[in-house]
Parts: C-alpha cells; sequence; structure tokens
C-alpha cells in the first residue's frame, strides 16, 4: 500500500495559498494596497499559528478560519466581527480554489502506479471534507482507497498513530505500506517510527540529512518500489 500526503506533495499549496490571498487583498484595497508581501507574510504566520491550534485539538476547523482572518485585518486596524470574518474568509477561500494545481509530476506517477497495481491511499493533515474537495477538484479523488484525514481519526502528524489507524483501515500490514510526504520530520520519519516505509519528496532540494530515503520528485519515486 502506498500512501501520500496531499499539500505539498500532490497539490501545489504554496502556490495556491499566496496566489489566493495575494488576490484577495487585491479585492481589499486600498486596506492592503502597497503592503501585500507584508500582509502575505502575517497570513502565513497566522495560518500555521491557529491550524496547529486545530491540528491539537484546542480550535475547530470553523474556529481557525475565523481567528486567521479576524488577525490579518486587526493588524491594519479593522476588527471583524464573527459574521464578517467567516464572510471574508468565504472570499479568501474561493480565491484559494481557483488555484489548486497539482504538480508536474503526479498525474503520470499516479497513472504509472496504477498501471502497476499498487493500492494508492491518503494520509492528509486537516479537514475530511476539504481535503476530499481538493482530491475531486484536482481530478485524483478516484486514484485513492482509503482517504485518511486528521479530522476524522482524531489524531495528526507526526502521532504515530495516524498511520497505524490507515494501515488498518487499508487491511495492510503497516511495515508492508510506504508514505510519501514532503516534511521530513511530519511525514518521513514519523511514518517510519509508525512502522511503515517512510520516504521525504523534498521538493525544495533542501539537502538536509534524513534515515529514510529521499527523492526531489514523485518520477524518483518508481526506483524505491522496485
Amino acid at each position: 500500500m502506498i500512501f501520500f500526503d496531499i499539500d505539498g506533495t500532490l497539490l501545489n499549496y504554496e502556490l495556491a495559498e499566496k496566489n489566493g490571498i495575494l488576490d484577495f487583498f487585491r479585492e481589499h484595497n486600498p486596506i492592503f494596497s502597497g503592503k501585500e508581501f507584508e500582509a502575505s507574510k502575517l497570513w502565513n504566520q497566522l495560518s500555521e499559528q491557529y491550524f496547529n491550534q486545530f491540528l491539537s485539538n484546542e480550535l475547530s476547523f470553523h474556529e481557525q478560519k475565523r481567528l486567521r482572518m479576524k488577525g490579518i485585518f486587526q493588524q491594519y486596524g479593522i476588527h471583524l466581527t464573527n459574521e464578517e470574518a467567516d464572510q471574508k474568509f468565504n472570499l479568501y477561500l474561493s480565491s484559494y480554489r481557483e488555484n489548486w494545481t497539482v504538480y508536474a509530476d503526479v498525474i503520470d506517477v499516479l497513472e504509472d502506479l496504477k498501471r502497476k497495481g499498487y493500492p494508492l491511499g491518503i494520509i492528509s493533515n486537516g479537514n475530511y471534507e476539504q481535503q476530499i474537495e481538493k482530491l475531486h477538484r484536482l481530478n485524483i479523488l478516484h486514484y485513492f482507497n482509503p482517504v485518511i484525514a486528521s479530522s476524522r481519526v482524531g489524531v495528526a502528524k507526526p502521532n504515530i498513530a495516524i498511520f497505524q489507524i490507515a494501515s488498518m483501515k487499508a487491511k495492510c500490514r503497516v511495515q508492508d505500506c510506504y508514505y510519501i510526504g514532503d516534511r521530513l520530520e511530519t511525514d518521513a520519519l514519523s511514518s517510519k517510527n509508525a512502522g511503515m516505509h517512510g520516504i521525504w519528496l523534498d521538493r525544495c532540494n533542501k539537502q538536509e540529512q534524513c534515515s529514510s530515503p529521499t527523492i526531489k520528485s514523485l518520477y524518483e519515486l518508481i526506483h524505491i518500489l522496485t
């Protein structure tokens, strides 16, 4: 069984978020006019802060979205009501969705693995419904079964339990599973600690020391599997 991460592995998340938030800022001139780069950096910080609180069950998925939007506007002297924050986040989300795209290697590799008969699955941190929506809009949902998301199973990477749960749902022994993800600690090493064959997808060529196999493109994956 070969499991994949989604954001940064299949979906070009950084590009989608960057372009999505910049499109949103342009809709809110003059508030962010001339400050888009500065505001983007703050948005990334707020996103990581509140999303991590969601992953640790301190906030609901909806609450972390609301707090991100309130935080960015508060930095520029505007205090949003809950309803205003929700409305503006929906505007941002629309822009973010419009920028969803797979990396250039994704379709070729998934098709190749499918032809070779490998069963494929997903293990992802985040909200299950949104992760399913991503896979559907990217037209790759049909490749994967099961799709495991932290919101459904109650634990998130790097907790090894999410990998063990995924292998059980796939009816495979954990030691017979591979996991490919773009984060060294969260994906490659934590899946390895769970008993899987963890593979680090180093798309940014960070060249860090890693005790798990490292690839720079999904095209290299087949050489590890064979």
